[in-house]
C-alpha cells in the first residue's frame, strides 16, 4: 500500500504488456485443460493427452510426472491413465472462496467509501502476506492506493494484523517466530515476535487493528476482522488514508464502523458475531522500539 498523488493511470492490456510466457509452463497447462476437458472427467493415457494438447509424447510424460508429484494429476496404478488431481480442488475451493467473500464484502467497502471518502479495502491471508483481493480508492489527489492482487506483509499492516490476531495460535506462532525475526518495512514496524503478541492481544481486545507509519510513513489504516461460518478469521477490511487526514478523533470514528462493516460481512458469510465493547484509542510506535505503547 502506497500514498500516491493522484494523475490519470494507464492500465496495462494483455496486447500492450511484455511477453513473460515460459514454454514449459504454458504446455503444462494446455496438459491441465486436456484432462479437464476429456469427456465426463474420464482419464486419459498419457498418448491422448499428449495429442490433445499438441506436446510429444516425451515432454508431456515428464511434466505429468512432476504435476502427479505435486497432486495436480492424478494417476491410476494399473491403467496408467491421468485424471485432475486433488490439489486442484483446493486450489479452486480456495478461489471460489476468495469470490464468496468479495461479493460478501462488496456492500460493506461501498458504504465504508462513500462515508469517509477515503480508500477501503478487502484483504485475505496468503502465506504470510496478506492479499489485496478487493478495493476502493479515495477520490482525493493525496490518497492510499493498493492493487487488487498486491501483498504486503502481515505483521506491518492494519489488515494482516487484523487476521493474525484471530488465527489459531499455533499457526499464528509459526508466522512469527521466523528465522532471522521479521522484516521492518519502516523505523515503526513492530519487528519483535513478543511485542507483537502484545499488540495482537490488543486487536483481539478491541476487534480493530491498527498500522500508523508501520507499512509506509505518513500512512493510517484501520481495519477489524471478517469470519467465516466455522468461526475462522476469513480476511479483513480497512480504511486507509494519509495521516493528515485521519487524526485520532476521526480514527476512532473509523474503528467503530469498520467493525461494524466487517460483523456485517460475517454475518452474510453465516458467522455469529458479536461487536467488542472495548474502546479504540490510537497508539503509536517508537521508531526502533518495536514497542507499540511507548510515547
Amino acid at each position: 500500500m502506497t500514498v500516491t498523488n493522484a494523475a490519470p493511470r494507464k492500465r496495462a492490456t494483455d496486447r500492450d504488456a511484455p511477453d513473460y510466457s515460459i514454454a514449459v509452463l504454458d504446455r503444462a497447462l494446455d496438459l491441465l485443460e486436456a484432462l479437464a476437458e476429456a469427456p465426463a472427467g474420464a482419464p486419459l493415457g498419457v498418448s491422448e493427452v499428449a495429442r490433445r494438447a499438441g506436446a510429444s509424447k516425451s515432454a508431456a510424460f515428464r511434466i505429468l510426472t512432476n504435476l502427479e508429484r505435486r497432486g495436480y494429476v492424478g494417476k491410476d496404478p494399473i491403467s496408467s491413465r491421468y485424471s485432475l488431481g486433488t490439489r486442484l480442488a483446493y486450489l479452486g475451493e480456495r478461489s471460489l472462496g476468495a469470490i464468496d467473500l468479495r461479493d460478501a464484502a462488496r456492500p460493506a467497502l461501498e458504504e465504508l467509501r462513500r462515508r469517509f471518502g477515503e480508500t477501503v479495502n478487502l484483504g485475505v491471508r496468503e502465506g504470510s502476506d496478506v492479499v489485496y483481493v478487493d478495493m476502493i480508492e479515495s477520490a482525493h489527489g493525496l490518497r492510499m492506493a493498493a492493487r487488487v492482487g498486491g501483498r504486503d506483509h502481515l505483521h506491518s499492516t492494519a489488515l494482516g494484523k487484523a487476521i493474525l490476531a484471530f488465527l489459531p495460535s499455533a499457526e499464528r506462532d509459526d508466522l512469527l517466530d521466523v528465522p532471522g525475526g521479521l522484516p521492518a518495512r519502516t523505523e515503526r514496524t513492530i519487528t519483535d515476535p513478543s511485542s507483537l503478541r502484545v499488540e495482537l492481544e490488543r486487536v483481539r481486545a478491541r476487534g480493530v487493528a491498527e498500522d500508523r507509519d508501520e507499512n509506509e510513513v505518513g500512512a493510517r489504516c484501520l481495519a477489524a476482522p471478517i469470519f467465516d461460518h466455522r468461526g475462522a478469521v476469513a480476511g479483513a477490511i480497512s480504511v486507509s488514508a494519509p495521516d493528515s487526514r485521519l487524526d485520532d478523533a476521526r480514527a476512532a470514528e473509523v474503528a467503530v464502523a469498520v467493525s461494524e462493516q466487517a460483523a456485517a460481512v460475517s454475518r452474510r458469510l453465516g458467522a455469529r458475531t458479536e461487536l467488542s465493547s472495548a474502546p479504540f484509542t490510537a497508539e503509536l510506535t517508537r521508531p526502533g522500539s518495536g514497542d507499540p505503547t511507548a510515547p
